[in-house]
């Protein structure tokens, strides 16, 4: 059911990750245009080839950038419950 959904809106999905990754890596410089670049050219290439199964991996990687901040946000909650 997931993996059409994925094909049919590949190109919202690479945007997203795009625009997710430039807003939780603000304080990275140079790291943040690296992955910017690199997850632009795994989105363009698996569009280019008609690489279906690229889909699953575009989000998969958002889902990893979604994931590290909000574990970031999960380790701030813990900390401030063992203050209590």
């Amino acid at each position: 059911m997931l993996y059409p959904i994925l094909v049919e809106y590949y190109v919202w999905w690479c945007i997203a990750l795009l625009v997710v990754t430039w807003f939780t890596r603000v304080h990275q410089g140079q790291k943040r245009s690296n992955f910017l670049y690199g997850y632009a050219m795994l989105g363009a290439l698996g569009f280019l080839l008609d690489l279906d199964w690229m889909a699953g991996v575009i989000f998969g990687l958002l889902v990893l950038e979604v994931g590290k901040k909000f574990k970031v946000w999960l380790d701030k909650k813990q900390a401030g419950l063992g203050k209590l």
